[in-house]
């Protein structure tokens, strides 16, 4: 026993041993080839960090396991800025024996801890997860794998606490997942994969065409999927999935993609239903009813929840489906309160059998349900999106107050009387100019509203609107607002009128009152918006749509006014904040005119002025545009803070996108600006005129003094096609310093890279047009344009390819070169700058330079030598021998070409032998002539002198 308990003990010893030594030996050697196979085979910036890896043989014995810190994948054009993935941490396991061999190192491990995902798809079918590199071979069907150095056999993986989301924008569809816990496991370098997948989400949120069909609701699956990875197609074998306490069993598959690259589409054939009639489950997906207290919520009734999916998805069609829900005898009574929500019944379908979502059906057969004492009865019968069968009968009587004892609405006060009734049989079809028989009505009498959090409520709520067509055509439709009235924090507020013909819009309509948005805001909140201020309102209008869109405003009286105080706005669209201290707006029928309106856009004050035109008909038809003219003036304004989607400071800036821009807005801004600062370069007397128009934006003669010079700009920028936005520029620079402008912009640093290098001033026209990519930056491949650049008076310093220059020639007064009144002709066109040639006058020496560089900054340039040889000295002949084999002689200029190619930073300067080599012959030959021209002459002088002995 002893004996056994030595070997077991020096067993265990060695074991140990190695799991320290073999992590230390094989570190260096693991990593350098992750880096070496991240390099070839990702097409993305994936960044870690190499001093923070470590090896362990320990956690996953007996394979490796590696462990980082933190990994991020960010995307390359088009989605640059994306960040693909990050995590907090990264681990891989790695199979010992492929480490030890040294052949291929096979990850058959993943797990991440915090990762936050981000997969998107552009419109045109572009995916930023696309970024492996294919392995090139001559024979791809048959490409030899043996040598590749890492390969993906994994057999298992998983997500702790992760953030993921989904943005296909050709669908368009939005997926976020909160709060991710998953497994998985199943060969995935097998062709035939069976995968055990489990995952947890605290919330998911669905939106589709910016409907929010899910929101925040719990998700939790274990599924069996059948891969067949290289036909792309997925089948789900057994399945458990819940929605809140929704369960919901899927079966059928999924395939993606076809043989061709460009095919995005998806090809559907799934069943699913609800393995479960329990009504309570249904209940759970209710917005507002799932909640910690829904565990005690008593609930009746049985549910019936199915349908199919089946054929493809593109952005051209749609798989037909059917979806059917039927909920009989539904009940539900939350335990605390009063009242229970009874006779709860649904019958509803929604099917298409085409590939058109126009043509879809919905068919809602039966709701019925009693609030308490408050019936709601109805049904409704739609056929088609566009050209839509319309049947339909809804009443409804609430007791606003007995609401708050069937849910448990928390805060919040209601009271008053509402009633609804609805009736409708026809067709909708504007293009038909057909209207549904309808009548219609909605009366809500002694309302109040009152958040029990804030002091502020809403009372004295009147309100009365109908709606009715008896004939079908859409010019005999009616609304009709009666009266709508209301009291916010004791302020009063009423409205009334109506609109009639729907074909032609006729309208007369009262407004007057005060509104508080503070007060407004704080008792129905919007989420992501801070609105704030005051507006005193009181407006009278009437008229007739064909009178607007003829411009006929004395057929359209209208008077008013809207008086703002301390309004301040805050969202999404603009998170850095818009503040109008003051602004009146006073209306007439042909325009709305600003008076002098006092803010802070940001952090930049301003005044305004200015009209809008044409605002009644752009407030009653989509199609009418939306024109004016405004006026700004400010001191100082803060173009930095427009340059991210983030207002709060420290904030991570969001990557930049294509902004689309209104096609039915033709507006023009005067800008006065004193002063604007833009990434740290100073922006002195701004005029101008930016003008929007057709979905266009121009800037036209905008001038401004930096980089101690004059601009005078021009531009436009062309979204219409979002996938490959266009603009174009064009500017007039007067004595600016050329190493402000290099420092910069952006154009400068691209287009004469050699600014780098460069003190002194400079003038300049340039023109350049091209598209930009998704980022809003230069597809630099697209560009094409012209500039005339004058070197006023510089030096040029440091150059390395002066310095090879006069490393090959030995001519030191080339170095440091200054210039004077320098013209330069260039052109840009496809993703090369090309040089005309100039003459450079270095002391006695001249340059002459022609040729390109790619906007990448290859070269590819000759440059002709002209050097005076009195001058030059004796290492210059020595350097001339060596390169044309040839003596400089008695030459007194001597021209030596060069090729330079290689970068800017690392250039390479090759003597073109010919030309130096003729030069040399030729001076030889002339000299020759020369001499025996001479010497000829001589002799004749001296026969002339001595006729008798030249006889």
């Amino acid at each position: 026993m002893k004996k056994i308990g030595i070997i077991m003990a020096s067993v265990l010893g060695v074991l140990l041993l190695v799991a320290w030594i073999v992590p230390m030996f094989f570190r260096d050697k693991i990593v350098t080839r992750l880096q070496q196979e991240l390099n070839n085979r990702v097409n993305a910036q994936v960044n870690f960090r190499p001093e923070k890896v470590s090896l362990s043989l320990i956690r996953h014995f007996p394979n490796l396991t590696l462990q980082t810190d933190s990994l991020s994948i960010v995307s390359h054009t088009p989605f640059a800025g994306d960040t693909l993935l990050s995590t907090r941490a990264f681990e891989v396991k790695v199979n010992l024996l492929s480490a030890l061999s040294g052949d291929q190192l096979k990850l058959s491990g993943v797990y991440l801890d915090q990762p936050r995902v981000l997969v998107k798809i552009l419109r045109d079918g572009r995916a930023n997860y696309d970024i492996y590199k294919a392995v090139e071979s001559d024979e791809p069907e048959k490409a030899d794998t043996s040598q590749n150095a890492f390969t993906l056999d994994i057999d298992e993986w998983a997500i702790k606490d992760g953030l993921i989301r989904y943005e296909d924008l050709s669908l368009p569809m939005k997926v976020r997942l909160e709060a991710v816990n998953h497994t998985g496991s199943g060969s995935l370098s097998a062709e035939v994969a069976d995968l055990v997948l489990n995952t947890k989400a605290e919330r998911i949120t669905l939106t589709y065409d910016g409907i929010e069909y899910l929101t925040d609701k719990k998700l939790d699956a274990e599924m069996k999927l059948r891969a067949e990875l290289e036909k792309s197609v997925y089948t789900f074998a057994d399945n458990r999935i819940r929605l809140n306490d929704l369960p919901i069993e899927l079966n059928g598959s999924i395939a993606t993609g076809s043989s061709a690259p460009s095919d995005t589409s998806m090809r559907f054939d799934l069943t699913y239903r609800s393995p479960e009639s329990d009504f309570k489950n249904l209940l759970s997906l209710v917005p507002g009813i799932y909640s910690e207290r829904f565990r005690d919520i008593d609930a009746d009734g049985t549910v019936r929840f199915d349908g199919n999916v089946k054929g493809t998805y593109n952005g051209s069609q749609i798989p037909a489906f059917l979806l059917n829900l039927v909920v009989n005898d539904g009940r539900f009574k939350y335990p605390d309160l009063a009242s229970a929500v009874e006779h709860i019944g649904l019958d509803l379908t929604v099917t298409n059998s085409t590939d058109q979502l126009k043509n879809t059906v919905v068919n809602l057969k039966k709701l019925a349900a009693d609030l308490g004492r408050n019936p709601i009865r109805g049904r409704a019968l739609v056929k088609g999106f566009s050209h839509s069968m319309v049947d339909a009968d809804l009443t409804a009587k609430l007791n606003l107050e007995e609401l708050t004892q069937l849910f448990p609405i928390d805060s919040l006060t209601l009271r008053g009387l509402a009633d609804l009734n609805l009736k409708a049989r026809g067709v909708y079809d504007k293009a038909a100019k057909a209207f549904p028989m309808v009548d219609a009505m909605m009366r809500l009498q002694n309302g109040s509203v009152k958040s029990m959090k804030l002091p502020e409520s809403i009372d004295a709520i009147n309100a009365l609107a109908s709606l009715t067509n008896r004939t079908g055509k859409l010019a005999d439709t009616r609304l009709d607002l009666t009266n709508l009235q209301l009291k916010l924090a004791g302020d009063p507020f009423q409205a009334r009128g109506w609109v009639q013909n729907f074909d032609d819009y006729t309208y007369d309509m009262t407004a007057k009152g005060r509104l508080n948005l503070t007060d407004l805001t704080r008792i129905f909140p919007i989420e992501g918006t801070r609105l704030a201020g005051l507006i005193d309102a009181n407006i009278e209008t009437k008229g007739r749509l064909s009178d607007a869109r003829a411009k006929q405003y004395d057929k359209l009286p209208t008077r008013g006014t809207m008086a703002i105080t301390n309004l301040s706005y805050q969202g999404e669209s603009l998170p850095q904040g818009l503040t109008l201290n003051t602004a009146r707006l006073n209306l007439s029928p042909g325009k709305l005119n600003v008076d002098q309106a006092q803010g802070l856009l940001g952090t930049s004050t301003f005044t305004a002025d200015g009209f809008l035109s044409n605002y009644i008909p752009f407030i009653l038809d989509e199609n009418q545009p939306l024109e004016g003219t405004l006026n700004v003036r400010a001191n100082r304004l803060n173009i930095n803070e427009w340059m991210s989607d983030e207002a709060e400071a420290g904030a991570k800036p969001a990557s930049p996108s294509v902004i689309e821009l209104p096609k039915n807005i033709r507006f023009t801004l005067n800008a006065n600006v004193d002063q604007a600062v833009y990434d740290k370069m100073p922006l002195n007397t701004i005029k101008g005129q930016l003008e929007m128009a057709d979905g266009v934006l121009k800037m036209k003669q905008v001038t401004f003094n930096s980089l101690g010079g004059q601009f005078v700009t021009n531009g436009t920028y062309d979204p219409k096609d979002l996938a490959k936005p266009r603009f174009a520029f064009d500017v007039r620079i007067a004595n600016a310093d050329i190493a402000q402008a290099n420092r910069h912009l952006t154009l400068a640093k691209v287009v004469f890279p050699l600014a780098q290098y460069m003190i002194g001033r400079f003038s300049s026209t340039f023109a350049v047009n091209g598209r930009l990519e998704p980022d809003m930056m230069p597809d630099l491949n697209s560009l094409t344009g012209n500039a005339l650049v004058k070197i006023v008076q510089a030096t040029l310093r440091n150059n390395p390819i002066v310095e090879r220059i006069v490393e090959k020639t030995k001519l030191a007064d080339l170095r440091n070169p200054n210039f004077r009144d320098m013209l330069m002709k260039v052109e840009v066109k496809n993703g090369f700058v090309s040089i005309k040639p100039f003459d450079v006058k270095i002391k006695d020496n001249i340059v002459t330079v022609a040729g390109s560089n790619s906007l990448e900054g290859d070269l590819k340039y000759v440059l002709k030598l002209d050097v005076p040889t009195g001058k030059a000295g004796v290492q210059f002949a020595k350097a001339f021998s060596s390169m044309t084999g040839q003596s400089l002689g008695n030459v007194e200029r001597a021209k030596i070409d060069f090729a330079l190619n290689g970068s800017y930073k690392k250039p390479q300067l090759q003597f073109l032998a010919g030309s130096a080599v003729d030069q040399v012959k030729d001076a030889v030959v002339k000299r020759a002539k020369n001499d025996l021209k001479e010497q000829g002459l001589k002799l004749f002088q001296k026969l002339m002198k001595s006729p008798k002995d030249s006889t």
